[in-house]
């Protein structure tokens, strides 16, 4: 009998099992994943000779190698759908997964991501420039800065988000970048289901958009639109572009497209916003998140809280 290997029957699983049942961007994520698993030697082991010790060794592998614990764990998650597969189809006893511990933080090298942001002094100088162009990069840009919406988010908008008369906008879809395969598209729902949201326009955000409608007109269905085709929109790298050249004319560090939204998150908590409310108009899953993202601003007002439950 010819053995199966990991690689190949988890493969075909990805393709014929998950494919069509979960998110585009998902998919991509589980592929990224697999790619990944297909570089160590537990890629090639025959899947009903797969121990938890050996998947134990391939979770070391990876913290030796300098994963983030981020990776680790979306290796350890896709090894366990499938072997719950596996074992829902019968051609495994034992759930392998089962007494394989994950790397303690302590244990991953790789150092969090600083958060970074605009100074207040960066953001006029780039507001001089945004609050009265016209350009659709450039209001992109500050989109993100007045709303924190997200640079997909941004992309992904119609028209019909608009909401004129609320001077809001409404937060439906993202701009999905595949990296398993080079192309880009828009979804109608959002990262998560607390994404769809409605964000309050800011005087220069909603004056910035009637710049754009005055100019461009509303009968394109998308805001940010190429000009060759109506039904396209700009690219992430399009965006970083404008980014980096604003960036470099006005003497400023470019620090990422990301760093919009994270100023606005700053300037929120600057403004007296609690941390509920700001988690609600970055569309976080949960206000854990947003506290963990921005434990530096909000550490003492967690304390606070706590004092108040007694």
């Amino acid at each position: 009998m010819e053995k199966r290997l990991l690689y190949i029957s988890l493969g075909e699983w990805l393709e014929e099992h998950k494919k069509n049942s979960v998110k585009p961007l998902t998919y991509d994520r589980l592929v990224i994943a697999y790619k990944l698993m297909r570089r160590y030697t537990i890629a090639d082991w025959p899947v009903n000779e797969i121990t938890c010790r050996i998947m134990q060794h391939y979770l070391n592998n990876l913290v030796t190698d300098g994963y983030s614990m981020s990776t680790i764990k979306k290796q350890f998650n896709l090894l366990t759908a499938y072997w719950k597969y596996e074992m829902a189809i019968g051609e495994i006893e034992k759930p392998v997964y089962m007494g394989v511990s994950l790397p303690s933080e302590s244990a991953i090298s790789s150092p969090q991501r600083e958060i970074e942001t605009y100074t207040h002094r960066e953001q006029s100088k780039m507001l001089d420039i945004l609050e009265t162009s016209d350009k659709d990069q450039h209001i992109v840009m500050l989109l993100m800065l007045e709303t924190g919406m997200r640079i997909g988010e941004v992309l992904a908008l119609t028209w019909g988000d608009v909401l004129w008369s609320r001077r809001a906008i409404s937060v439906r879809g993202t701009l999905i970048r595949m990296s398993s395969e080079p192309t880009t598209f828009v979804q109608n729902t959002p990262k998560s289901k607390t994404s769809r949201r409605t964000i309050p326009l800011s005087d220069r955000a909603y004056e910035a958009l009637e710049r754009l409608a005055d100019k461009k007109g509303q009968a394109n269905r998308l805001i940010f639109a190429t000009d060759d085709d109506p039904s396209i929109p700009h690219s992430y790298s399009s965006i970083r572009f404008h980014a980096k050249k604003l960036c470099k004319d006005l003497g400023i560090e470019y620090k990422g497209l990301h760093a919009f939204r994270h100023t606005f998150a700053t300037n929120c908590y600057e403004r007296g916003c609690n941390v509920k409310i700001l988690s609600k108009l970055l569309g976080h899953a949960d206000v854990s998140i947003t506290y963990n993202i921005y434990i530096h601003l909000y550490g003492d007002a967690l304390e606070e809280m706590r004092k108040a439950l007694g």
